[in-house]
């Protein structure tokens, strides 16, 4: 039995050897074939990623889950990709941005001004990622759903130069010079043309401001940018121009309404430079007041001395005194002289430049140039006094008023008669040659001249009858060689005498004395 039991045992023992080899066999032979299958589909997977990945690089795709400035653009072709995100990209390209101020307003854009982007780099940067995609990616991606983690960003740049010359336009509208306030002499007042403030664009606050306003310009909002600006005050303001002009006008108003007292004795006269026509140099007196606006200005005055004519002549008039001559008159016998008057007259030169300086300077009176007038004719002309009584056929010498010497005489005819009235010894003529005067009426029958001899119908002297104011008349005292004519009317015009008498007469007699012919 135990035999049989141990014999038994002895197979069941062999059986139980035989069985796990088989198994391991078995799982051996399993993991070949699933090995050569996972091996299969692998291979095939790998094939298909490949091929997908040649179509996309074929079909000029991106990879899934590629993005450009945050807009996914996997899948997409190129121009597909840069529409999607030039459509993005607008957004901030055309954000409007606008400048505004009173004067005027600018709208503009990054692009207007010139801005530009990387976007065509960026996407030959995108597809090279799909171009050097490798076989684990392209599996990854097609099989298992993995993305690219691709992520790009496109660059803005903007135009400096743009910006720039933006500022510059803005900069040349708006700014605007200060117009100072003008002050101007019309000739006869001060006239003020107000101010007018400037402004200036802080042109760096505002380039500044721009720049930023472009950095966040968006289509979703437009942006809005005050043009930063500061008032330029003039050097001369309305109010300081009115206070110049009220100081001109006033300073001139006194100068002009400053009296001059012009004496004369216990007389006065008052003249101002206004009266008289004095000239402003209002510029002059303008400029010195906005010089110091708290200093009166001195006040030039122009004034000519004829300027002062006029006036004098009329002050003149009231003091100037005429002379009178003495005169001379024939009564009773006697010859009787009415004395002279002296008469003055202001020295109208030198007061005219006295009362001119006095006007246009510090000068508050002027005493007038009085000097005396003498008359053309004093007591002392009539010292020799020849009388000729024509109808007593007598001339008398008087001297001192006394009869000092008388002569006979002959005087004209009624054709030819002597003049009356009153005249004046003109020249004397020692031995004269007589010129006949009347060679067409008595002197036809004489010859035109007859020299100094018994036969020279002048005689041995000849003083002249002049006028008293000058010029000789053709009337003569002389002697004749006809001497029986004395006592007659018997000349032609002059008075004749006695050879004798007429020499005494010459050497009694000089010329100016006096000479009255009465009827």
């Amino acid at each position: 039995m135990l035999l049989q039991d141990d014999t038994a045992s002895a197979a069941d023992t062999g059986a139980m050897t035989s069985r796990p080899r088989r198994v391991r066999r078995r799982l051996l032979q399993a993991g070949a074939v699933l090995l050569v299958l996972v091996m299969g589909a692998v291979a095939a997977l790998s094939i298909t990623a490949a091929s997908w990945g040649q179509e996309l690089r074929d079909g000029e795709q991106l990879l899934p889950g590629v993005t450009i400035d945050r807009v996914d653009v996997g899948g997409a072709t190129r121009a597909e990709a840069t529409a999607l995100v030039e459509a993005e990209l607008a957004r901030y390209l055309d954000g409007q941005v606008t400048l505004t101020h009173d004067v005027a307003t600018w709208t503009t854009s990054p692009r207007e001004l010139g801005a530009t982007t990387d976007l065509d780099e960026v996407i030959d940067a995108a597809f090279s990622g799909t171009l050097e995609a490798t076989l684990p990616d392209l599996v990854a991606t097609r099989w298992f759903g993995s993305t690219s983690q691709l992520a790009l960003d496109v660059t803005i740049d903007r135009d400096p130069a743009a910006e720039e010359a933006l500022v510059a336009e803005v900069v040349d509208t708006i700014d605007l010079d200060p117009i100072d306030a003008t002050v101007s002499w019309t000739g006869e007042a001060a006239d003020v043309t107000p101010h007018a403030e400037g402004r200036e664009v802080d042109a760096a606050a505002l380039a500044g401001a721009l720049t930023a306003a472009l950095i966040d310009a968006d289509t979703a909002t437009d942006s809005e940018v005050e043009i930063p600006t500061s008032v330029l005050p003039p050097a001369l303001t309305t109010a300081q121009a009115e206070q110049a002009a009220a100081t001109t006008d006033a300073a001139v108003a006194a100068a002009l309404d400053r009296e001059v007292a012009v004496r004369f004795g216990d007389r006065r006269w008052q003249l101002s430079p206004r009266e008289v026509g004095a000239r402003v140099d209002g510029e002059a007196v303008v400029l010195a007041s906005l010089a110091d606006p708290s200093a009166a200005p001195e006040v030039p005055l122009g004034l000519d001395a004829e300027d002062l004519a006029d006036p004098v002549a009329r002050i003149a008039a009231e003091i100037d005194i005429s002379p009178v001559s003495a005169s001379v008159s024939y009564r009773d016998g006697r010859v009787e002289v009415t004395p002279e008057r002296n008469g003055q007259a202001v020295d109208r030169g030198t007061a005219r430049q006295l009362v001119t300086t006095a006007l246009v300077g510090a000068e508050d009176e002027v005493t007038l140039p009085v000097n005396p007038r003498r008359p053309a004719l004093t007591r002392d002309s009539f010292d020799s006094v020849l009388v000729v009584r024509q109808s007593d056929r007598v001339l008398e010498l008087h001297r001192g008023g006394q009869l000092a010497r008388s002569w006979p005489v002959a005087v004209g005819t009624g054709g030819s008669p002597t003049p009356t009235g009153t005249f004046v010894v003109g020249a004397k003529r020692f031995e004269p040659t007589w010129v006949n005067p009347a060679q067409d009426r008595w002197g036809a029958d004489l010859p035109a001249r007859i020299g100094p001899g018994p036969n020279n119908p002048l005689g041995l002297r000849a003083l002249n009858w002049n006028r008293p104011g000058g010029g000789d008349t053709l009337i003569r005292f002389h002697g004749t060689p006809n001497e029986d004519s004395i006592g007659e009317a018997a000349s032609n015009g002059c008075v004749r005498m006695f050879n004798d008498d007429v020499v005494e007469l010459y050497d009694l007699v000089p010329s100016g004395a006096t000479i009255l012919s009465i009827g």
